[in-house]
């Protein structure tokens, strides 16, 4: 994961709107790491003033129809996504197995725990 991250570089803040911008290409989900400091249904950045994009409505830059998945590393009550429906979807802390949740959340209604048979 470090070395994930090590390819993006570093600048004085947080500006997910530059970062999706500059990446999010037809694909089929964003996946966010971040503190979170920001308000519901907002991509925080507080790097306007350094060359970044100031903060940004998600479904400005990514279509409704496809996820978003953010992980709050902070701990901060409120989340950027309205969690649960909608395409946008917020998780609280990070480990190596974080990530299999994703195709949980996005079956929805008919998803099944790991360990569960899958319907035939």
């Amino acid at each position: 994961m470090l070395r994930l991250v090590e390819r993006f570089g570093q600048i004085p803040g947080t500006d997910i709107p530059t970062a999706v911008k500059k990446h999010f290409s037809g694909h089929d989900r964003v996946v966010v790491v971040t503190d979170e400091q920001t308000r519901p249904g907002w991509f925080p950045s507080n790097a306007e003033g350094f060359g970044g994009m100031a903060e940004t409505e998600i479904d400005a830059l990514v279509p409704r129809d496809v996820p978003v998945h953010m992980w709050n590393m902070a701990g901060y009550k409120v989340g950027a996504t309205p969690s649960g429906g909608a395409n946008r979807h917020a998780f609280g802390g990070l480990t190596d197995q974080a990530f299999r949740l994703i195709p949980l959340v996005e079956r929805g209604g008919d998803a099944r725990w790991p360990w569960q048979t899958q319907p035939k």
